[in-house]
């Protein structure tokens, strides 16, 4: 802004000005007023700077911002900085944008309104929300490696024994080293034939987790449940990070025994089709209900089991459908995975993981990772909507066989087409 143009601004636009600002520099955080009297009849002496949000000139701060006509010297188009911020401003145009300004001077002024002027704000509901997240009551708390008797993964894995009852043998081999939370030093325990007791080492896991090799623990409570749910037709894929349903086999769907979030028992429920079947119109497409399960630490003794619902798409109940075939408009649909088809599949997976129990406890040797089956919860606070409401808890009472799948593909808004579900991250690059 020059001072030339500076001369230029109507008075009733610079008396408008001040008004508006309130005897208060527009910068957020500054305190500094814009005008200064010394001594009653004093003359009040000005220290405000005029700045243009839209500069003038072409030399001008934010003179080429924008495009198309603007009244320069319009109130709309101007604020009151004091002289400190006015130069910092002016200064730092890549910072300080023409949208950046408009903030400021849009919040300042609105800050400084007649409480008569303020829109009313409208009322907010208090509800209590679910988080997607399952409680860990107990984890191990040692860690064992040692001198692994092969070379690689799979032969460790087929030197283990069948686990007994709902024992799991979580490992991980680095540095032909195998990690385990069994004690390997055991020379009768499930690990004898796979690696050296005598060269084995306890490893406390507190220690681990400040360290840099702190992901082996994660990994381990990971693989835990990853045997856990393969027993029970859930696979694992690697690639996406994510579990899913098996079919029952390549001609038919699967259901699930489940109750709902009240108790009340209902019919299986339909985690797996094929595309097209209410239709007699059956594509080689078929939707598996799926979920990124995670074991995450929030804080130093906070963890928790993150679900987030997904789909997963084969070809005939096992065979991945062709990435090719996956468009970009499904990221947009699936993006739009909210409300109902969300929690339904959420308590759905909360209830299939715990087999409706009050906790999951996956035992290994001595020691256990015990999931919780409460979610906890936190108030959300949003505009209240006449009629709108969202009950969680009336969700999933229906006895309709495929309201898991379906509600899912309801709230995305799909068509019967197909790419129906597809997944997200091939379309992304």
């Amino acid at each position: 802004m020059t001072s030339s143009r500076r001369k230029n601004i109507p008075d009733p636009v610079t008396n408008r000005l001040f008004a508006l600002s309130g005897n208060q520099c527009a910068f957020p955080g500054c305190t500094n007023s814009v005008t200064h009297q010394v001594a009653a009849g004093e003359q009040p002496v000005t220290l405000a700077q005029r700045a243009h949000i839209v500069g003038v000139g072409r030399q001008g701060p934010r003179s080429r911002a924008v495009s198309g006509p603007v009244e320069l010297d319009a109130v709309e188009n101007l604020t009151l900085f004091c002289g400190r911020c006015h130069l910092i401003v002016d200064h730092n145009p890549r910072i300080y944008s023409v949208e950046v300004l408009a903030k400021f001077k849009a919040d300042h002024e609105a800050r400084l309104a007649p409480q008569s002027l303020r829109p009313t704000p409208m009322p907010l509901d208090i509800e209590a929300v679910d988080l997607s997240l399952l409680p860990l009551s107990a984890l191990p708390g040692t860690l064992w490696k040692a001198t692994s008797r092969f070379r690689t993964t799979a032969e460790v894995g087929e030197h283990l024994p069948r686990p007994i009852r709902n024992q799991v043998l979580p490992f991980v081999l680095i540095k032909s080293e195998v990690w385990a939370f069994h004690d390997l030093a055991d020379a009768k325990g499930p690990f004898k034939e796979a690696v050296d007791p005598a060269s084995a080492e306890k490893v406390d896991a507190t220690a681990l987790l400040k360290s840099d090799d702190r992901n082996l623990y994660t990994w381990l409570l990971n693989s835990a449940l990853r045997s856990a749910l393969l027993r029970r037709g859930v696979r694992y894929e690697r690639k996406h990070d994510r579990y899913y349903f098996l079919a029952d086999h390549e001609t038919i769907t699967r259901r699930v025994e489940a109750k709902t979030k009240t108790g009340r028992n209902q019919s299986a429920k339909k985690v797996v089709r094929q595309e097209g079947e209410r239709s007699d119109n059956l594509r080689d497409v078929w939707w598996h209900l799926a979920a990124q399960l995670r074991f995450e630490q929030f804080a130093p003794n906070s963890w928790g089991l993150t679900i987030r619902p997904e789909f997963h798409l084969t070809k005939d109940g096992r065979e991945p459908l062709d990435p090719r075939r996956v468009g970009r408009k499904v990221t947009r649909r699936k993006s739009r995975m909210y409300n109902e088809g969300y929690f339904d599949a959420v308590h759905f997976l909360r209830y299939f993981l715990l087999d409706g129990k009050p906790r999951l406890v996956l035992p290994m040797g001595q020691q256990t990772i015990t999931i919780e089956a409460d979610f906890p919860n936190t108030n959300g606070r949003w505009p209240r909507i006449a009629d709108k409401r969202f009950d969680p808890i009336s969700m999933l009472d229906s006895d309709d066989e495929d309201d898991v799948l379906n509600a899912l593909v309801e709230a995305l808004d799909l068509e019967d087409e197909w790419d129906w579900g597809a997944e997200h991250s091939e379309d992304d690059r």
